[in-house]
């Protein structure tokens, strides 16, 4: 049997949310903010996802920023089944994605935290930040830790 991978270079950002939020259950900002990570993480490691790699994530289970393990767990394929994903209860969103050879430590921008917490104050929905988000540059979400 082929395992499945992603080319982080070449996946649909578009499909990929549009798989994500059928698997979480709708569209929201952290769950962007987990794709994109993720995404960002198989480009630095050169890896193919699913397995070889692993995620520490350190938000802990409380939604909403809980909410970026299932776009870690769509980008990456690492998942709670496979044991190559966990979380710790430190409520920040950072992620610690390593490989045998190297390792890449990210966090969300504390300003783009802080735009999600306010989003009512310059959009219509989580839905239309959730898509904002989607469109920037990755040096303006994260920082490397």
């Amino acid at each position: 049997m082929k395992m499945k991978t992603v080319n982080a270079n070449e996946v649909s950002l578009a499909d990929m949310i549009e798989q994500a939020t059928e698997f979480h259950g709708h569209l929201g900002p952290f769950l962007v903010l987990g794709i994109r990570m993720g995404l960002f993480a198989l480009r630095e490691l050169n890896s193919p996802g699913y397995e070889g790699i692993e995620a520490l994530v350190k938000t802990g289970n409380a939604p909403s920023l809980s909410c970026l393990l299932d776009g870690i767990q769509v980008s990456t394929g690492c998942t709670m089944g496979k044991g190559n994903i966990t979380t710790v209860p430190l409520g920040r969103a950072e992620v610690d994605f390593s490989t045998a050879e190297k390792k890449v430590n990210l966090k969300v921008r504390d300003e783009i935290i802080d735009e999600i917490r306010s989003w009512r104050e310059s959009y219509a929905s989580l839905e239309e930040i959730a898509r904002s988000i989607s469109k920037r540059p990755d040096e303006e979400l994260f920082e490397r830790l």
